[in-house]
């Protein structure tokens, strides 16, 4: 129920969010192109700035609109699989933070079951989002293979490393979301870290058999 949501969300968000903020960056550039070419007194430069200042955040604020969108929801992990958006992720994590990543899978490339890809999907994107949040990283190192019948996603980053306490405070750093999804698959989330040596984030979930295609919700 939750991903359908995120789905309906991201959907609309993109669709009516979006197509507003088109409409009012092609009215602003109208203006704009208006503006440049009236016949007569010159405009005052600082409407002219505002109007121009105007559009730039329209542009922000559309990437912003395709950004939560496509975070909430990513295409690619319906469309294309757990791979291509763990790859997707991975570059939009580096992209948008600067940290270095090292990205290793090692799957057999067989699809996987689409309430399966998304529960690692999300797992991953909390693992990230606490590097970014509380780790003071510069590099991450992220595995995703099979062994011995598991799924294994590996996150490790060379940060400040975990305390005791702030890995008790759970809430805060996204650990009980991440357990639950693995848990639900049958699997387990691990978490260790060494104060000013990083921290390791490692997930262990039984591999699903095969499956013609993958399901659509």
């Amino acid at each position: 129920m939750r991903e359908e949501e995120r789905t309906r969300l991201a959907r609309e968000i993109h669709d009516e969010l979006g197509q507003l903020l088109t409409s009012m960056i092609i009215d602003l550039s109208w203006l704009e192109d208006k503006l440049s070419t009236t016949d007569g007194a010159a405009p005052s430069p600082p409407f002219v700035e505002r109007v121009r200042a105007l559009l730039q955040l329209a542009d922000t604020t559309v990437d912003t609109v395709r950004r939560i969108a496509t975070e909430l929801r990513t295409g690619l992990l319906d469309d294309f699989g757990l791979t291509a958006a763990v790859e997707w992720q991975t570059q939009e994590f580096q992209r948008r933070t600067g940290i270095k990543c090292d990205l290793v899978i090692n799957l057999d490339g067989t699809d996987l079951d689409q309430a399966y890809s998304t529960a690692v999907f999300r797992i991953f994107q909390e693992a990230l989002t606490n590097v970014a949040r509380h780790a003071g990283a510069s590099s991450v190192s992220i595995v995703l293979e099979e062994n011995e019948g598991q799924l294994i996603l590996q996150v490790e980053d060379n940060g400040e490393g975990f305390t005791e306490d702030a890995l008790s405070n759970t809430r805060s750093l996204g650990v009980v979301g991440m357990r639950e999804r693995a848990l639900i698959l049958g699997g387990e989330v691990e978490i260790k870290g060494v104060r000013g040596a990083g921290t390791r984030v490692t997930a262990r979930i039984p591999r699903p058999n095969a499956t013609e295609g993958r399901t659509r919700e």
